[in-house]
């Protein structure tokens, strides 16, 4: 099965022209179906976004923070459920909200959209991201009488976990394929963050890596170790590859150094699966 991968695609940079060229080179990787690992658009354009790759193949995606921007992360994932049960459902699929779906007769795939979960680098850091003023989740955090930086660990670290538990759910369900393919947005393990072919430093990991998954990740290639695992992952927009274990691979999309990122949406890779 031919299966184009995109991901931190940032669509809503784009302008008429452009994304249409975009929709084109992708329909020239022929694909089968597409695997979509976040940053789609904001929360005012994902759906419209998925449902429009969906016509062009049938679209396996997870979301990244930017997909809520501008709302609220209940709000948006309840916009994922709705587009489930609308006529679009039927050829683009949110992967966290289904069981782990079978691909081909040998490959089962999952996802989770991930988080970063400030379990990794500087906890110090002056790093400020939009999704501090853009997600209402830290906007109502920020009204309370904590301090900025540890509320958004207290936030961060609680939606790591919560994306490890549902991460630990879908792997039990998927202990017997020989091959698992597992989507999600944030890289599981900070050798997996990078940015301009170099790692990321310190003050980027806290945000830019969920370590929450990457143990629960390890520990199932661990406890499965005729299972081979491969996990697409972006956020970072720097690409790589990093191998923790002989059957476990954790891809990295992005872009080479130098290379434009926001306003040139490229295609990661077609694999065959």
């Amino acid at each position: 099965m031919r299966a184009t991968w995109l991901t931190d695609i940032h669509l809503n940079f784009l302008r008429p022209l452009a994304l249409r060229a975009f929709y084109d080179r992708i329909r020239a990787e022929q694909p089968q179906v597409l695997l979509v690992t976040g940053d789609i658009g904001e929360s005012d354009s994902v759906v419209r976004y998925v449902t429009e790759l969906g016509e062009i193949a049938p679209i396996y995606f997870v979301l990244g923070n930017h997909d809520y921007y501008r709302s609220s992360i209940a709000a948006v994932r309840g916009a994922m459920e709705r587009l489930a049960s609308s006529p679009a459902g039927d050829s683009a699929t949110w992967l966290p909200s289904h069981d782990p779906l079978r691909l081909t007769p040998h490959t089962m795939m999952l996802g989770i959209d991930g988080w970063g979960d400030a379990r990794c680098g500087d906890l110090e850091s002056t790093v400020q991201l939009s999704d501090w003023k853009l997600i209402d989740d830290f906007k109502r955090a920020a009204k309370s009488n904590k301090d900025d930086r540890e509320m958004r660990i207290e936030i961060c670290k609680r939606l790591g976990g919560n994306e490890a538990r549902a991460m630990r759910e879908k792997l039990a369900l998927a202990s017997d394929a020989k091959q698992l393919l597992v989507l999600t947005h944030v890289p599981p393990f900070p050798e997996a963050c990078v940015y301009g072919g170099e790692p990321s430093t310190p003050p980027w990991l806290p945000w830019f890596t969920c370590i929450s998954t990457g143990e629960v990740l390890h520990g199932h290639a661990v406890a499965h170790p005729d299972q081979q695992i491969l996990v697409l992952c972006g956020h970072s927009h720097g690409a790589g590859s990093f191998r923790p274990l002989p059957n476990l691979e954790v891809r990295t999309g992005g872009w080479p150094a130098g290379v434009a990122d926001y306003g040139n949406p490229i295609v990661q890779q077609t694999i065959e699966v």
